[in-house]
Parts: structure tokens; sequence; C-alpha cells
């Protein structure tokens, strides 16, 4: 990835350090604290994996749930559930030694259903005017963004951002582009 001629300065999103971006996507400080990031991201992944299966063994019927199955299903602490019982905010069933149910219906009320975090939804398509007036040329891209005409061309492919040719000029989008380079000094 080449480097950019410009300086970007962001706060890494582990550590809390500032520090100058080498690229446009570097999000953290050092190779450690991305390793941190990273492995942050597989272990939620993992924990939202079970917490879907145990959701997809609770029966529909079933009225009253034990603790860890609304945990599961409305992402709500053990602590919170036991203090909304000990308040007689939530009617539960106690059938002995560590069976604790509590109302689904009454939780419902409370509190909405956990988000699903694995569930790849389909992009929304953005439209975009494509019209001289609403774009910038690649030339004047690259004289306020201090940027070569190649580099410009190189972050438009990779972003996806959309252009359009007119003779010999190529346009794109103003709001993609300031969106892009919101960070950089000018």
């Amino acid at each position: 990835m080449p480097v950019a001629k410009f300086e970007i300065v962001r706060k890494c999103k582990v550590c809390g350090e500032l520090f100058k971006a080498k690229t446009i996507e570097s999000w953290y400080c050092s190779p450690r604290c991305s390793k941190i990031a990273w492995k942050r991201r597989k272990d939620e992944e993992r924990k939202m994996q079970r917490l879907d299966e145990v959701v997809k063994k609770i029966p529909e019927s079933r009225d009253y749930i034990t603790v860890p199955e609304a945990y599961a299903l409305f992402g709500i602490s053990k602590e919170t559930l036991y203090r909304l019982i000990r308040k007689g905010c939530i009617s539960s069933v106690n059938a002995g030694q560590r069976q604790i149910r509590v109302s689904k219906d009454e939780l419902m009320k409370l509190y909405p259903l956990r988000k699903k975090a694995l569930t790849k939804s389909k992009p929304v398509a953005k439209l975009y005017s494509l019209e001289p007036k609403d774009c910038y040329t690649i030339g004047e891209i690259a004289k306020k963004y201090h940027l070569d005409d190649s580099t410009v061309y190189l972050h438009i492919r990779k972003y996806s951002i959309p252009t359009r040719q007119i003779g010999n000029f190529v346009y794109a989008p103003k709001k993609e582009i300031d969106n892009l380079y919101k960070e950089a000094k000018k």
C-alpha cells in the first residue's frame, strides 16, 4: 500500500495513543495493537455464535426461560435480571436450586431482542449524482489533497468509488471523496 503524502493523526482504537497514520486504513499504532484488536473481534464473534446457538434451542412456546437463556436472547446481564426479580419488575418462578425461570413476555416488553451480530445484510446501494457540478475531477482531487493522480486512481479503485468520464476528464462524487480524505490535512 502506498504511503499517503499528507499527515493523518489518529487515536489508536486499542491503546488510545495518538499516532501518525501511514495509510488511510491505519487504525492502530503498532502491530501489537492490531493483533489485540483482531483477537477481540474473533472472541466477540465466537461469543455471539455461542449465544446464537443457545437462542436456537429455546422453544417458541415456552413462556418462562432460564437466566442464561434470557441473557442470550436479550443481552441482559445476570446481575440485571436478578435485580429486576428482587425489585418485582418481572415475574419469576423458582423451580429449585439454580432453576429460576423468568417471564419471557415481560422481558419482551422491557427490552428489545439482542441484535444478531453475525448476520450479514446486503449493502444498500448508494445513489450518486455524477453530474460535473456534484463531482471533482481527478486533477482537482490531487491538487486539493496534495496527492499524485495515480494515488487518486488507486484509492478510487480500492474503495469502489464510482466515476464518470466526460471527454478527457474523469469525475468522482464530491461526497465520497471528501468522506475518504476527511481526516487529511489540507
